[in-house]
């Protein structure tokens, strides 16, 4: 694979050339003038009838002034190509293609071109509408995450624009907040309207008779962070790959945040290729963004081309519908509630009519449980009396089945209670690239191994080996939530690697991290199971988060290695955080039935306060005054009875 190519990102007039150091999201924005010297070719007139007014901004391949039309007065944006590059046949013929493929489109939603020539000093030039406005980006790092229904509504004007160049066989394919402008509408019940600009690696995909492509061997063009996975590993793309950059432009409206983000290139395209975006609820988790347009942003983010909208009027339509569907939920909601007030005054003066009409609902139901019980009686001595006891023993099995259902059917996500199987072997054609992403990891030669990685899973995605060796690489490299979900993915693919050894480690290790550890925890529990149970037992016995050390104690159940848990350790810190009368009592019964002498110390703590002595037994413990009685009681159960409190 050829190393990575990305276009240049302009910035002022005057900068400089520019360089990776400098790239940025902001893209060229023809509405807003540089705060720079003044460019020499200020005051210039360019193709005989434009004049050239200011800059706009610049890059390494050309800049983009504002400008009028000398006769027509109409203020323009004026793209003039270096002089320099004009005479480099690649740079020259990229510029023409950014012609071409604007000239095809005339939509609402696209900044238009009207005009393309060579100057008399050689530079070429490109004439398009004057945009007055701001970018989606500026808007972005000016108040993060938008509105839902301006978020939707954005997208939808982008998709729009979309649907009408991919019709023209128009890909633009560097499609990035920066290259959208949004123009304030005179009237402000319309708001803003969105339009797209800067084709300027935008594909034909239906080229003219003997036209030569425009470049040769594997280019990667783009912006890392709204790139498609097709786009980072330098396959062909398609329509398809612009609705993927759409999809991260609207999961970044929506939340204020891009899905992916890293400060090594290398590392942001690969995450691109293999990395799940992470849930709206984990980035956002105020922003309360309804599931059914989440839905929709993941199906766009799909890695695999196949599986995401096939075309951008597709995309658009599911989310006017998702938008809809929370509309019209909320207009039930609200519909019903005026409802309910309306009637919540005749229902209140009408209680005791309820009341009575509960009563007899009660009476009917305890009527319909004693003929149940004589029926059944009735049955049973009819049977034969050796057959009784069978019976008698069916039904309790029956009745505790459909306890379990009621109580524990609805429960998702619990441990694989077996024990992982083998993992699966390796084909024959994969030794060989196995092989060499293994000695570059021991070699420590991360970003060269990730670049093999990113190409394997683009060749073979089904091969459950390289997610997982991918996770080991982000683990070692220091970039474990990629791993965690690199090893998730793997999982998925083959439960073999549920015991490896390295795996477990890696996982183990993020149990104490306050981000990322309770997804750690979701892995062991899901996905991880029976491999895990040191680990989770260890976490059910001594991890200082309450709710954590209940989930792992909880799973250490279900994976009946509840025998490994401390359990005197883990409900005597449970009776110590406990934050309500409840969950303290539970703790006391259970130190209570442990049998286990260590469960006396925690229980005359809570008895008598970290004071003990005179003072303690006077005093007691305040915050423990609802559960004394059960103190009491569990400390007689371990026959250490608790002496009574001194009257004065």
């Amino acid at each position: 694979m050829a190393a990575p190519s990305i276009v240049d990102v302009p910035v002022a007039c005057g900068s400089g050339t520019l360089t990776a150091a400098n790239m940025s999201d902001r893209g060229m924005a023809p509405t807003e003038m540089a705060d720079a010297a003044r460019d020499p070719r200020v005051g210039t007139v360019v193709g005989d009838r434009y004049r050239v007014l200011g800059c706009i901004g610049e890059g390494g391949m050309g800049a983009v002034f504002r400008a009028e039309h000398i006769l027509m007065k109409k203020p323009v944006a004026l793209k003039l190509l270096h002089a320099e590059m004009g005479q480099v046949e690649e740079a020259a013929r990229r510029f023409e293609r950014e012609a071409q493929s604007a000239s095809r489109l005339n939509h609402p939603n696209i900044v238009s071109v009207t005009d393309f020539g060579r100057n008399h000093t050689g530079e070429l030039f490109l004439v398009m509408e004057f945009v007055a406005g701001e970018s989606l980006a500026e808007l972005l790092a000016r108040e993060g995450r938008l509105p839902v229904a301006r978020a939707c509504r954005l997208a939808g004007q982008i998709l729009s624009a979309l649907e009408h160049a991919h019709g023209q066989k128009v890909i633009h394919r560097d499609l990035k907040p920066g290259n959208v402008m949004l123009v304030q509408s005179p009237d402000p019940r319309l708001g803003e309207t969105a339009k797209i600009l800067d084709f300027g690696i935008a594909k034909i995909t239906e080229s003219s008779e003997g036209e030569q492509p425009l470049t040769k061997g594997v280019m990667i063009f783009g912006t890392p962070s709204y790139m498609s996975p097709e786009q980072a590993t330098g396959q062909e793309v398609d329509t398809r790959s612009d609705l993927y950059s759409c999809g991260i432009i609207l999961y970044e409206m929506l939340t204020g945040k891009k899905p992916f983000e890293a400060e090594d290139v290398v590392k942001l395209m690969a995450m691109q290729v293999t990395t799940q975006p992470p849930p709206f609820v984990r980035v956002a988790p105020g922003a309360d963004i309804p599931a059914g347009v989440e839905a929709v942003v993941v199906h766009a983010l799909e890695k695999e081309r196949e599986r995401r909208f096939g075309a951008a009027a597709e995309f658009r339509e599911a989310l006017e519908k998702a938008e809809a569907e929370v509309d019209g939920a909320g207009a039930r909601l609200a519909a019903a509630s005026a409802r309910l007030g309306k009637h919540a005054g005749a229902l209140w003066a009408r209680r005791w009519v309820a009341w009575a009409a509960l009563g007899k609902l009660w009476r009917a139901l305890g009527w319909v449980g004693r003929q149940s019980v004589t029926g059944a009686r009735l049955l049973l001595a009819r049977l034969p009396p050796a057959a009784r006891p069978w019976v008698k023993a069916a039904a309790a099995l029956v009745a505790v089945a459909l306890i379990g259902i009621l109580l524990f059917g609805h429960r998702h996500g619990a441990a694989p209670r077996l024990l992982p199987p083998r993992p699966r072997p390796v084909a024959q054609e994969m030794k060989s690239p196995i092989k060499q992403i293994e000695d570059g990891m021991a070699k420590a030669r991360f970003a060269e191994t990730r670049m093999l990685i990113m190409q394997q899973i683009s060749e073979h995605p089904e091969v459950a080996r390289v997610r997982y060796l991918l996770g080991n690489l982000e683990f070692a490299d220091k970039n474990p939530g990629v791993g965690l979900q690199a090893y998730e993915e793997a999982l998925r693919m083959d439960a073999g690697l549920r015991g490896d050894a390295a795996l477990l480690v890696n996982v183990r290790g993020l149990l104490s991290d306050k981000k990322l550890g309770r997804s750690a925890l979701d892995l062991m529990v899901k996905q991880i199971g029976v491999p895990a149970c040191g680990a989770l037992a260890e976490s059910a016995s001594e991890d200082r988060r309450i709710d954590f050390r209940q989930d792992a104690r909880s799973a250490c159940e279900n994976l009946k290695c509840s025998d490994k848990v401390d359990r005197v350790q883990s409900y005597a810190l449970d009776l110590a955080q406990g934050r309500s009368c409840a969950e303290k009592r539970e703790a006391v019964q259970q130190l209570g039935a442990s049998e286990d002498p260590r469960a006396i110390e925690p229980l005359r703590k809570a008895r008598y306060g970290e004071r003990g002595g005179l003072l303690g037994r006077v005093l007691g413990s305040a915050g423990n005054s609802c559960i004394i009685k059960d103190i009491d009681a569990a400390l007689k159960e371990l026959g250490a009875e608790a002496p009574s409190r001194k009257k004065k």
